[in-house]
């Protein structure tokens, strides 16, 4: 339980319980971080019914729900996308990577990064929610990116010797990583039915070849490329969602 909290602590800005930060209990609590994405979730899908009933412009519902999400998550998450182009996209060694992308300072690729991103995200946001059949896509996006990440945790080395992401990648067996596509899967089935498996398997595949690249981009993950493959992730469930709407 202190591990759950503490991932929920470190991960989202959600209020709990204040509990001692502890590498190793929330790396074995990483299998169930899609539960976190289920909460994130639904207050975006509760959010958008409330706002639903107060705008009448899709754009401005739109880029509610994406700062309403970014609250959610302090940008965490967007900080690793922004540091993991800066990084990749140098074309510099493996070292030199690693050093751009533990620079604070963002660069022109990062910058450009988070304008496509934004632009896409926003753009598909909309295309799923005036479709009266895909406003579900919003309880299962964050749930399926997030299982990218442990994923992506199970599958691949860390990169550096140390690190903030280093016991999450380390505590995260094959097992935990069955548990939590189980978890994913049921959920995501449950509310988009064969649209979300077939979400999670797609991106699922593209979340392993994601983590093999930076296996042979910088030798590994790192907490930055975990953040960059949740964002990503959430903009495929977009794209899938509003295709298949």
């Amino acid at each position: 339980m202190k591990g759950f909290l503490s991932l929920v602590q470190f991960m989202t800005r959600i209020p709990t319980p204040k509990v001692e930060y502890k590498p190793k209990e929330m790396g074995k609590a990483m299998k169930f971080f899609p539960i976190v994405g289920m909460v994130i979730g639904v207050i975006l899908y509760y959010s958008y019914l409330f706002l639903d009933k107060r705008f009448d412009s899709p754009e401005v519902i739109v880029i509610l729900l994406i700062l309403i999400e970014i609250i959610l998550t302090g940008g965490l998450h967007l900080d690793g996308l922004a540091d993991t182009f800066d990084g990749i996209f140098s074309y510099r060694s493996k070292r030199r990577m690693l050093e751009i992308m533990k620079d604070s300072r963002i660069g022109s690729n990062g910058a450009l990064s988070l304008i496509i991103f934004f632009a896409l995200k926003g753009t598909l946001m909309k295309e799923v929610l005036v479709d009266d059949s895909t406003p579900y896509v919003l309880l299962v996006m964050p749930v399926i990116s997030r299982f990218i990440s442990v994923l992506n945790c199970g599958v691949a080395k860390y990169a550096r010797p140390s690190g903030m992401g280093k016991g999450l990648v380390d505590e995260t067996t094959i097992n935990g990583v069955i548990i939590s596509f189980i978890i994913t899967a049921i959920y995501s089935y449950a509310f988009i039915g064969m649209i979300g498996i077939t979400s999670l398997i797609i991106i699922s595949l593209l979340g392993i070849y994601f983590a093999k690249l930076m296996e042979r981009k910088i030798g590994g993950i790192t907490g930055d490329t975990l953040g960059a493959v949740v964002e990503i992730s959430t903009v495929l469930v977009l794209l899938i969602g509003a295709v298949s709407g």
